[in-house]
């Protein structure tokens, strides 16, 4: 009968040893199978954190599209959309938190828009406001321009587009910070890319 006994409780304990094994190599795997999903979703996305003194490379995933449009916030304020021009379509960029490219990306042929951004550093930092416009004619003109007006509302957006000329760099500087534009082409995708950088 002991024997019997001893048997039966090394046969429990081998099985309860081989079910937590079981757990842990199958929580193991779930966690793998997570983070796998997570750094895909991340690696598709276009919002990866950046450096304020990043030097930007041009997506590769932007070669099945004609037109992108990307801010790159470099400082450790939020750029707070205050304002929009919308000629043709409308402006695709929203808000942008510190350190961050936003991305649109798009095959429309022609649009023709502008926005105004808020600076917002906090509750006691002077408010600065940038301002950027494109276009992307039907003529195949492709134009940018920025400006700096430190003002909330659509109008300073409505200015920028404007005076928008065929720029394919433009800097400009609104004290501590500065606003740079460029168009560039890769392969048959044309990316109008703005930068926000804090002086030092």
């Amino acid at each position: 009968m002991e024997s019997l006994i001893k048997t039966f409780l090394t046969f429990l304990l081998a099985i309860s040893i081989a079910f937590s094994g079981f757990h842990v190599h199958a929580n193991a795997a779930l966690k793998s199978i997570a983070l796998d999903q997570a750094q895909v979703s991340l690696s598709s996305d276009l919002h990866p954190a950046i450096q304020p003194n990043e030097t930007l490379e041009i997506p590769v995933n932007t070669l099945t599209y004609k037109t992108a449009l990307e801010i790159a916030n470099k400082t450790k304020c939020v750029l707070k959309r205050v304002g929009v021009y919308n000629n043709s379509l409308d402006w695709p960029i929203g808000d942008v938190i510190p350190l961050q490219l936003v991305g649109q990306k798009s095959n429309e042929d022609t649009f023709s828009f502008a926005a105004n951004y808020q600076i917002d550093c906090g509750l006691n930092a002077e408010k600065r406001n940038v301002q950027f416009s494109a276009l992307s004619g039907s003529d195949g003109q492709k134009k940018s321009n920025i400006a700096v007006l430190n003002q909330d509302g659509n109008q300073p957006a409505k200015i920028v587009w404007d005076e928008m000329k065929n720029y394919n760099e433009k800097s400009i500087d609104n004290y501590p910070f500065k606003v740079h534009t460029v168009i560039k082409q890769k392969d048959q995708t044309f990316i109008w890319i703005y930068e926000v950088t804090e002086k030092k």
